[in-house]
């Protein structure tokens, strides 16, 4: 159980040092992604105006690769940026997660996918989906690619695809598991997207018939998502996928529940019945918010902590991740997506008949949170028991060939 740090490690000064001030930019747009989430709700995908404010910030390519123009900076930049913007948007702070964390993978692939990627267009939003639900099959020069795939949040805005797939014919000592880079001509959108919550992320199924994938766009997952790439040029890229995703995640969602305590406490406050009683001034009611104000201020400080210990291990520079450090940053990312549901699902109970409509910020944040957590990723019941399976065995269960998404 060696690990490189352990939680609460102050992170060194400067890990995340850059000429981008992303959280100058972040605050910059939040009157106007504020301004956009209504529509992006109605549009059943992100409004144009929300997603040419996150490209024209820069925050779209906080992790794209220098030498195309990118900042390539720690994912705690990432994750600050999707936890502050999920407090106005949580279409926009998804959707900016979600391509984010493409560019996080993107820059693990060799240089001449990452050109056609992003010479000429570095503040592009990647879209695609990681699950390996598409087939792949070997022929001259590269490979032939069919499938279907589910969620592809913000594929309207995308000119590229990252898609995970299987191998039909691997070798027989090789990975079964790939991700490859599909042009936007490839790809079909199948407006799927019917849902309870994250409505504005556009989350559409995303269909490939026999495209051909040369061979530079395609990456075995595994040693790709520990950071042991070959064309990983920076910190990073070495970093570990399987930690990443999750911890970007969860800040949007965290941003999602403090806006929604945030909302239910004003609203509240000012709250009486028909027959004049004060809702503010009853025991439950003070007992409610008082406990889920508690638990979204412990979940940014586990975010914060989180934060810190992957800025420590861009300084380290050494991959791979230890299994320890990969399981303790997946778990503490499920726990802040469970104590942000648990905070929102209690207040929304005591929301009253005005928590139904459509605009209440509450019902909002109570639908989007509850959609959000549903996730293979940060899914408590999975990563509990890969939690408590390692610390009791020593062993993530992991089988390079098929990479399991832990």
């Amino acid at each position: 159980m060696n690990s490189a740090l352990a939680p609460g490690k102050v992170h060194p000064e400067g890990a995340i040092a850059s000429d981008f001030d992303y959280k100058a930019a972040v605050r910059s747009i939040l009157p106007r992604l504020a301004a956009t989430t209504h529509e992006s709700d109605k549009l059943r995908r992100l409004s144009d105006d929300a997603a040419n404010a996150l490209r024209e910030s820069g925050l779209a390519r906080m992790i794209t690769p220098r030498q195309f123009g990118g900042y390539e900076l720690s994912p705690s930049a990432h994750i600050w940026c999707c936890a502050e913007i999920g407090n106005v948007c949580s279409a926009a702070s998804w959707v900016l997660m979600v391509c984010v964390a493409h560019d996080y993978i993107i820059g693990r692939f060799p240089d001449k996918c990452q050109k056609e990627i992003y010479e000429g267009d570095a503040d592009n939003l990647i879209a695609g989906s990681l699950a390996p639900q598409g087939v792949i099959e070997r022929v001259d020069g590269g490979w032939r690619l069919t499938g279907r795939w589910q969620f592809g949040s913000g594929s309207d805005h995308s000119p590229w695809f990252i898609l995970g797939t299987k191998a039909s014919n691997p070798e027989p000592d090789g990975y079964v598991i790939h991700h490859v880079m599909v042009p936007r001509a490839d790809v079909t959108l199948d407006d799927t997207w019917h849902t309870l919550g994250m409505r504005g992320t556009g989350s559409k199924d995303l269909v490939v018939n026999n495209a051909f994938i040369p061979e530079h766009r395609v990456m075995p997952t595994h040693p790709t998502f520990l950071g042991l790439s070959p064309h990983a040029k920076a910190p990073t890229y070495r970093l570990s996928v399987y930690s990443g995703l999750p911890a970007m995640l969860s800040g949007s969602v965290l941003g999602m529940a403090e806006a929604g305590v945030r909302a239910f406490v004003q609203a509240t406050s000012k709250r009486t019945t028909p027959y004049g009683v004060v809702k503010a001034a009853n025991a439950s009611m003070q007992k409610r918010v008082a406990e889920s104000m508690a638990e979204v201020t412990a979940a940014r400080r586990l975010l914060g902590d989180m934060c810190g210990r992957f800025d420590t291990l861009m300084a380290i520079d050494q991959a791979p991740m230890s299994a320890q450090d990969r399981i303790q940053m997946r778990w503490d990312a499920a726990y802040v997506v469970e104590l942000s549901r648990r905070a929102i699902e209690r207040l929304y109970a005591a929301a009253g008949a005005h928590g139904l409509y459509e605009g209440n910020a509450v019902y909002r944040a109570f639908r989007d949170i509850n959609t959000a957590c549903h996730h293979a990723v940060v899914d408590f019941d999975t990563v509990s028991g890969m939690m408590g399976q390692f610390q009791l065995t020593g062993d993530l269960g992991e089988n390079p060939r098929m990479a399991p998404f832990a």
